[in-house]
Parts: C-alpha cells; sequence; structure tokens
C-alpha cells in the first residue's frame, strides 16, 4: 500500500492476520472485504472470488528451489522429482495451481 501511495489513507481499515492464517480464510467467513496473497493460496478457498494477480509493479514473486542432502538415501528419487517438477510437462499443472514454472 506504500507503493501505491494509499497507506496513510487505509490505515485504520487494515488488519493484518496472525502468521499462519490464510487471507481467502478471513475474507470467506466475511472478517475482511478484501485480500491479498499468493494466487495458490487463494485458489483452494471457497466462499471468495479470485479478482487476479497485483499489477507487476508492485507484485512481490516467491522462487521456490530444491536442494539434495549430501546423505540422502534415495538421491536418484528426489533428483526424479525435481526433474519432473521442472518439466514442460509439469508446467500445466503448475499454471493451474496459481505458480509460474521457472
Amino acid at each position: 500500500m506504500q507503493k501505491w501511495g494509499v497507506a496513510d489513507q487505509l490505515k485504520s481499515r487494515v488488519t493484518p492476520v496472525a502468521n499462519g492464517v490464510p487471507v481467502g480464510a478471513v475474507v470467506a467467513k466475511g472478517d475482511a472485504e478484501i485480500g491479498f496473497q499468493q494466487v495458490s493460496e487463494l485458489l483452494p478457498v471457497k466462499g471468495i472470488d479470485l479478482l487476479g494477480p497485483l499489477p507487476g509493479d508492485i507484485q512481490e514473486i516467491t522462487v521456490f528451489s530444491a536442494g539434495l542432502h549430501a546423505a540422502a538415501t534415495a538421491p536418484d528419487a528426489a533428483k526424479a522429482l525435481v526433474t519432473l517438477l521442472t518439466s514442460p510437462e509439469a508446467a500445466p499443472v503448475i499454471r493451474q495451481k496459481g505458480m509460474e514454472p521457472g
């Protein structure tokens, strides 16, 4: 809201949610009229309408990475999973769940 220049005007109307509380659930219960959270977190919430992502200039992107522990007991399986998740075949499902493949 700072970037939009409306923080002062909205200060009295904004209520941050506690850590671990899904914003969509707060909106669905009627405790808030609008909420901001990752699209992938909002899609499965019943009782809300997803309006869309924020504009790119104020959007915060979360990038996920994978690592393999040096003593992993099934390193080949872990590598296969990462290969699958980063494959072109996984892209449609990733998009369907509200994320963008890298």
